[in-house]
């Protein structure tokens, strides 16, 4: 209850001399206005420093408080430390539930922050620690507030915002974009504001903290946007603007990362990306599209251009070419498809996914090589070790693969007939043509 009783006090006058002190800090000395203020403000300092340091955060909050009324320019320290105090008290507060005290302590930790501000600068960074701890202890009241303070602070400290910033910043927007105090185009456009910052730390030393940044924006983003929603906005957008480069690029990437592939959006601002700037990525993004609408031929077409425009981007190839499989099997281009599973296998050879598709190339194409009845079953006898081989390799194909297995055994020949070919069980058999396997004789 003594606590509680001086927190009320504290938060009358705190509010009232540490505001009018401020206004007049940069009129007086470091120490405060007069020599006495000198003598106090320095024994403040003294008393909160040496309870600080023990951690006995409850006798250096007195001081600490007494030190900011008679003289906030003293140090930036007593700020920083000022505010692992309050924050302190509060995370005792909200573990009790006690609401009120935890709403007093609040506005004053926002009123240090002010505070700061006005004494230290550093506006953009200090408003990103002020909306932080609005969100963490703050009710919903404070959220909109919480986030035009963190929106003034990225828009200040721009490539520089930490990630904690950031992630902060749109937990908050999807909270408001949902209660409809924000519109959501608001919020996704936020998503590609954040997502640039993002890109601009790649690759720097805290690049973990920003990728796990990302993870956490776009499992959000994910629950704001619909295909319809992205359309929508975006359209009018890219009739505008129908060659700006930065445009078509977020178009795409927003596409393709809520499964919008399909969309007539995304297949033209690929090409119109593609013409301008021609890339990896722009191909890629075409022939993505291109296969959604099952126009396999031309698909294939962007896409073996994208293999070979991507440059060291491995896992991008990778996906690249098993579209190529698919349309190729499609398209019933049997030896093509073999062709990209090895090509595959060239770029990581223990890619199970690969093994499936040159299984699948034998399995289908089968009956194009051999000049007989027995001899046009070498691709399903081909075609096994590569199921199993993908099995053995990434367990989650294996109920795909046993499928396979079992459809291939199926098309076996009889032994009669094997026999008046004089080919018999367990023999080696060569596979000729563009299979060009050796394999062992299996019949019915």
């Amino acid at each position: 209850m003594k606590e509680y009783i001086f927190m009320n006090f504290k938060k009358i006058v705190f509010g009232l001399l540490v505001t009018a002190t401020a206004l007049s800090a940069n009129a007086q000395g470091k120490y405060g206005e007069t020599e006495e203020d000198s003598v106090n403000c320095l024994k403040y300092l003294s008393l909160y420093t040496e309870f600080y340091n023990q951690k006995a955060y409850d006798d250096a909050l007195r001081p600490m408080l007494e030190a900011l009324t008679t003289c906030p320019a003293a140090s930036k320290n007593l700020y920083i430390r000022g505010a692992n105090i309050l924050n302190h008290k509060l995370k005792e507060f909200k573990s009790e539930g006690n609401d009120e005290a935890q709403a007093n302590y609040l506005d004053s930790l926002k009123l240090m922050y002010d505070l700061r501000i006005e004494n230290f600068g550093q506006r953009g960074y200090v408003l990103g620690r002020k909306g932080t701890d609005m969100l963490r202890y703050g009710t919903s009241d404070d959220f909109k507030e919480a986030y035009d303070v963190l929106r003034e602070s990225i828009k200040l400290t721009k490539n520089e915002t930490q990630a904690g910033i950031i992630a902060a910043l749109y937990q908050v927007a999807y909270i408001l974009q949902a209660k409809s105090v924000i519109e959501k185009e608001e919020a996704m456009d936020l998503y590609s504001e954040l997502s640039s910052i993002i890109d601009a730390n790649a690759g720097g030393e805290d690049s973990d903290s920003y990728q796990k940044a990302q993870d956490a924006i776009d499992q959000l983003f994910g629950k704001i946007a619909t295909c319809t929603d992205l359309v929508e906005i975006f359209t009018p957008k890219f009739e505008s603007n129908p060659k700006d480069t930065a445009l078509l690029s977020n178009i795409i990437h927003l596409l393709e990362m809520q499964n919008c592939a399909d969309e007539d959006l995304f297949l033209s601002a690929s090409k119109n990306l593609d013409q301008v700037q021609p890339s990896g990525d722009s191909k890629y993004g075409i022939g993505v599209a291109l296969l959604k609408k099952q126009e396999y031929q031309e698909a294939v077409t962007y896409l073996n251009e994208a293999v070979d425009m991507l440059g060291d981007d491995t896992e991008k190839k990778i996906s690249a070419l098993h579209y190529v499989a698919g349309a190729y099997l499609q398209l019933k281009q049997y030896p093509q498809v073999k062709q990209a599973g090895q090509k595959i296998l060239g770029l990581d050879p223990n890619n199970g996914e690969a093994y499936m598709h040159i299984g699948d190339a034998y399995f289908y194409g089968s009956k194009s090589v051999g000049d007989s009845k027995c001899a046009k079953a070498g691709g399903y006898w081909a075609s096994i070790p590569k199921y199993q081989k993908a099995k053995s390799l990434d367990s989650e194909l294996a109920d795909k693969a046993n499928r396979k297995i079992g459809s291939a055994r199926a098309q076996f020949p009889d032994k009669q007939e094997c026999f008046f070919e004089d080919i018999t069980d367990g023999q080696s058999f060569e596979v000729g043509g563009w299979i060009n396997e050796t394999v062992t004789v299996e019949t019915k």
